[in-house]
């Protein structure tokens, strides 16, 4: 499909609000799944939006920038897959495939981000020492156009050149290649599930994870059924958990009474 002006202007705006968002008001549209969602919805694709964002969301679990350090960014690769995949109407395999090193090119961005901030950080330090704090106030706006710009503008050079070059490197590239694509673009959400396994206390819970699969793969119950059914059993096990807690407290502080 061709996207019109309009959702051009909105999917570039939104790159740069995306990355304000995440380090600022935190409304939670930062997460990969959450952009690829307003990707698709611009695009009227909400389908492939939620399963590319979904995707990515799943290798972004576990995964956090601890110390300021610099990780994958796989909201921008959320936007920029949704957006290639649906404007060259590619399979959402062959753009997960092209989000991935997009994610993992934002580290390089990131990094030079931050080292203009160590810039930015001790020339408004200068301008204090100086009696001038107003280079404080522009330093600070300067930052956060820096931040905006950092996904920003990548995501506005794939809207511009992104749909034209895929084309032009899809029509040239070989079946083979296209076909491997899409093929380790299919693994890619098992990869995450193992990742999201390898964090969560699954051996604890095992008997849940057969539940569950026993609902999705015999009973055929949708996904969103298996999820409202966990999210019921967590509810549960919270319960039971804070009333046993509760139970330690009493008792303890009816010790410290007799005491």
């Amino acid at each position: 499909m061709e996207a019109s002006f309009f959702q051009l202007v909105l999917i570039v705006l939104y790159g740069f609000f995306i990355n304000f968002e995440k380090n600022s008001t935190m409304f939670g549209t930062y997460q990969p799944v959450t952009a690829g969602f307003v990707t698709g919805l611009i695009l009227g694709d909400v389908t492939t939006g939620l399963f590319i964002g979904g995707t990515l969301q799943l290798l972004s679990l576990g995964i956090s920038n601890f110390g300021g350090a610099s990780i994958p960014d796989y909201q921008t690769a959320s936007i920029v897959a949704t957006f290639i995949t649906i404007t060259t109407g590619q399979e959402a395999s062959v753009g997960i495939s092209i989000g991935i090193p997009v994610a993992l090119l934002m580290v390089q961005l990131d990094v030079i981000r931050n080292t203009i901030g160590v810039w930015m950080v001790h020339k408004a330090e200068a301008g204090v020492k100086k009696g001038d704090y107003s280079m404080v106030s522009k330093m600070q706006m300067f930052g956060v156009f820096l931040t905006a710009a950092t996904t920003g503008i990548p995501v506005a050079l794939a809207v511009i050149f992104g749909p034209s070059l895929i084309n032009a490197i899809l029509e040239r590239t070989p079946e083979w290649l296209t076909s491997g694509l899409t093929v380790a673009g299919g693994l890619l959400p098992a990869v995450g599930i193992g990742l999201l396994l390898r964090y969560l206390p699954a051996k604890e819970y095992f008997s849940y994870l057969v539940i569950g699969f026993v609902l999705a793969v015999y009973v055929h119950m949708p996904l969103l059924g298996v999820a409202i059914v966990g999210a019921a059993v967590a509810l549960l096990i919270f319960k039971k958990n804070s009333q046993a807690s509760n139970q330690v407290v009493q008792t303890v502080g009816g010790m410290d009474e007799d005491e």
